[in-house]
């Protein structure tokens, strides 16, 4: 069977993945966040165009764990989605942060994820974050508000979680 584009991605984001968690082991706790946000030499793509691309690396995440059992893969990749959480100060990071999420959430449903994350915790600090920054992102972006409308519910009806809405003034 030949392998797709796809598969190519996942395996070039695997070679990342374990040079990262090379890092992460030897005390780099923010090394995840370099290769799930993309940076330098850890870009996953087939052109900057089109951008990184967060589900092969995920995908690769989950094959990593699965053929070494080393449960810190699990604590890396988390390590690295608290700290863009703390670091999304921009709705582009922002954006990022929630794409990353919602597949990790696809992948759990779907049973084809080889560990799960604690997404009620993870969520607990997104909205924190959420409501500390979100007139910020609306001052950013005027389209804000209807965007994170849509996020809002794409995260009640699939997986029935509740992202922040906007704080009282």
């Amino acid at each position: 069977m030949s392998e797709t584009r796809y598969d190519e991605l996942v395996r070039e984001a695997k070679f990342g993945v374990k040079l990262i968690h090379k890092e992460y082991c030897s005390g780099k706790e923010i090394a995840y966040v370099i290769i799930l946000t993309g940076l330098g030499d850890y870009f996953v793509g087939i052109s900057p165009e089109e951008g990184h691309n967060n589900q092969a690396v995920i995908d690769a995440i989950h094959q990593y764990y699965a053929e070494t059992e080393d449960t810190r893969v699990i604590e890396g990749y988390q390590a690295g989605i608290y700290e863009l959480i703390e670091v999304s100060g921009h709705m582009k990071m922002f954006s990022n942060l929630l794409r990353i999420l919602f597949y990790e959430l696809y992948k759990e449903h779907r049973g084809e994820a080889s560990f799960t994350l604690d997404m009620e915790e993870i969520f607990r600090q997104l909205n924190s974050m959420i409501l500390e920054r979100y007139h910020n992102f609306e001052k950013e972006n005027p389209f804000f508000d209807t965007w994170f409308s849509r996020q809002q519910t794409f995260a009640m009806e699939h997986y029935g979680l509740i992202l922040q809405g906007k704080p009282e003034s």
